[in-house]
């Protein structure tokens, strides 16, 4: 705090100039004594500093940071795909595949009704079949200015050819369809905890564009290989998405309970769509 010591103390008959004063200084000869009176209005006598404007005040916030991450983003269980090697890039972003932009996302719901055949009617009967989730495209913009953005790149198309592939040939889980991934993004009410397969992916690289090199460092290549990369700068990926559920799933489904946005997250983690 500053020393007010040698404050001067404003006398108590003391005023500011006023309106009137400021109009009455115009129709005097000098006008230059109403521009004068217009800039020191306010100001104490001598310049001084003003006592009662000198107390310290702490800046005040009016919400809080929002701690939840509504990012986009497609995860597998680690007991199913190690988040190691060429896909260890992943773990810069929790061992999932974040879209850094905003991506495209659109989805559609059936209710499928059968038409009935009866003759001599002008109006067909429809018969109820069932309801469906269709299919989620998702299509996001990648881009990549350095050698690390490059690694992230390379580990996220290997990632997406990686969940679209089964348990053949040599391993364990030998026979098994490729494994179920959740989805996340914008909040509990749009995409929480979501199962879903990995039907197909696409992945764009212009020829318009500039490629960086770039190295995976978290594996060591084979003989022979140079381990050099080039990747766009600016790219496209579509993933196409199918929600899935177990059988025992779908049978705790209740359409009230859904209703009232219960089953938004379900007692396994895993929500209904």
């Amino acid at each position: 705090m500053p020393d007010q010591s040698n404050v001067d103390v404003l006398p108590s008959n003391y005023s500011p100039p006023d309106f009137n004063s400021f109009l009455s200084a115009f129709q005097s000869s000098d006008p230059n004594v109403a521009i004068s009176q217009a800039r020191s209005a306010g100001i104490p006598l001598g310049a001084n500093p003003n006592p009662t404007f000198q107390t310290q005040q702490a800046a005040t916030f009016n919400t809080s940071p929002e701690n939840k991450d509504w990012r986009v983003k497609i995860s597998v269980p680690t007991s199913a795909i190690p988040i190691t090697g060429a896909l260890a890039p992943l773990q810069q972003t929790g061992g999932a595949m974040i879209f850094p932009f905003l991506p495209t996302i659109t989805m559609s719901h059936t209710a499928n009704y059968q038409p009935m055949d009866i003759v001599h009617i002008n109006y067909p009967f429809y018969a109820y079949k069932n309801s469906q989730v269709d299919e989620i495209n998702i299509t996001g913009k990648f881009t990549v200015q350095d050698a690390n953005e490059g690694q992230y790149w390379l580990a996220v198309v290997h990632f997406l050819r990686t969940v679209t592939k089964m348990y053949f040939g040599q391993g364990a889980n030998l026979g098994n369809p490729p494994p179920i991934c959740t989805l996340n993004g914008y909040g509990d009410f749009v995409y929480n905890n979501l199962s879903v397969v990995i039907k197909s992916f696409t992945v764009t690289m212009p020829a318009d564009v500039d490629y960086v090199s770039t190295q995976l460092t978290s594996f060591t290549p084979g003989a022979g290989s140079s381990n050099e990369n080039f990747v766009p700068a600016i790219s496209e990926i579509t993933v196409v998405l199918l929600p899935v559920y177990s059988r025992d799933k779908i049978k705790s489904f209740n359409l009230t309970n859904f209703a009232q946005g219960q089953l938004i997250i379900g007692a396994d983690g895993r929500s209904f769509i």
